[in-house]
């Protein structure tokens, strides 16, 4: 019978290799003696060395790049760079010897390293509504904001506002935009069909398409940024019912009916009021176009030929109109107002009280997200989400 007399131990690294996977392992020398029974000399002497898994690692192997994989298929880079990139020129079968060998060696291209040194700027679009509107003036901030944080990424970043609400302007600046070649744009679209055609041939010539606030059906947008403006209407509506418990007259002011979001908004505060709260009476709907001017006179219009007003509703900027006009009219502590986004003139009205309540949309995180949101796809080429929701807040002078 072997009998084991001594041992030790000496401390090596071994690696038994899977994949990128590995296990570390230490060495344990035993040393084995075998005795006569009838002398008591060893007459067998021999070191026995096991190999003890201690832990296991992961070890990422260096990044394969496009030379290797032309040596590897014994081509050049040039056909190599054509075949990862869908361009012609190149035999099928070597196509196919490339895509193997991409395959085998698990390949990914260093995008973000390619953007960094590109000397080609990746070029984004953005249309805007009028910036007299100071919810786009936050919006703007939020775009500088992404344009700070990706500059070392060779963006080149051109905003393009309206200056009105017509279809044909906005076409004139898209038109513009593919012109100068650029590879995504982020556009708060006019509900209009000329419109949604021009930007659907757009997408089918590649230009990435993200759409902003608005949501129109039909435009076949990489993803929408923006709320659920019907649930912002009935949130307004729910609002009201509390303020005005037993009812009254109420007179609406939207900014334009070729925006999607703003008739949304009204659809929704008219089905909420029709569902639960028929005490309460719409009594007209005017458009201000985002202008603090006509918001001014929509309302002392309606505070002169509506003597029974309960309350505002509107949905567009110029919120400030509407409460200069309350005060004229000596109606700015009986007439409740309520408006969207929180803008520094809005916190003003909410601290004075001559606000109710401000329903927020973060435009400053819908600016920024534009940015990210193209940058990510272009240049990362992560798809996003197809609609990246903006929650509603309701504020008040207590959370300012």
């Amino acid at each position: 019978m072997l009998q084991a007399t001594g041992g030790s131990i000496k401390k090596e690294k071994y690696t038994n290799c899977a994949r990128a996977h590995f296990d570390v392992c230490t060495i344990s020398s035993h040393v084995f003696r075998v005795k006569s029974p009838s002398s008591g000399r060893v007459c067998y002497n021999e070191t026995i060395n096991v190999l003890v898994p201690t832990e296991r690692i992961t070890v990422y192997m260096p990044d394969v790049t496009i030379k290797k994989i032309a040596e590897l298929a014994g081509v050049s880079r040039g056909t190599v760079d054509k075949v990862l990139n869908g361009r012609p020129g190149v035999k099928t079968e070597t196509k196919e010897k490339i895509f193997k060998i991409v395959e085998a060696v698990n390949y990914r291209p260093n995008i973000i390293g390619r953007a960094l040194v590109s000397k080609e700027p990746t070029k984004l679009g953005i249309v805007l509504t009028p910036e007299y509107n100071p919810f786009v003036e936050e919006m703007l901030k939020g775009i500088k904001q992404a344009e700070n944080e990706f500059s070392m990424f060779n963006l080149s970043i051109s905003v393009q506002m309206l200056s009105t609400l017509e279809p044909a302007e906005q076409i004139g600046i898209l038109n513009m935009f593919k012109s100068s070649g650029v590879h995504g744009i982020a556009v708060f679209p006019i509900d209009n069909k000329q419109v949604t055609t021009l930007v659907n041939s757009f997408v089918n010539e590649g230009i990435a398409i993200i759409t902003v606030n608005s949501l129109v059906e039909g435009i076949n947008h990489l993803c929408f940024v923006g709320q659920n403006h019907k649930k912002g209407g009935t949130t307004a509506a729910g609002l009201f019912a509390k303020l005005i418990p037993d009812g009254g007259d109420l007179g609406i002011i939207v900014s334009s009916y070729n925006l999607s979001c703003h008739k949304d908004r009204l659809n929704g505060f008219r089905e909420r009021i029709s569902r639960k709260d028929s005490r309460l009476k719409i009594i007209e709907v005017q458009e201000n176009q985002d202008r603090v001017e006509r918001a001014f006179e929509i309302t002392l219009d309606y505070c002169n030929r509506y003597p029974d007003l309960a309350g505002i509703y509107i949905t567009s900027g110029g919120v400030t109109g509407c409460a200069e006009a309350l005060k004229i009219a000596k109606k700015d502590a009986k007439v409740k107002l309520i408006c969207h986004d929180v803008t520094p003139n809005v916190k003003e009205l909410l601290a004075d009280g001559v606000l109710e309540f401000a329903i927020d949309q973060s435009p400053q995180i819908q600016g920024y997200q534009l940015v990210k949101v193209l940058f990510e796809y272009l240049v990362k080429r992560q798809r996003p989400d197809p609609w990246i929701e903006i929650p509603i807040a309701i504020c008040t002078e207590d959370v300012l």
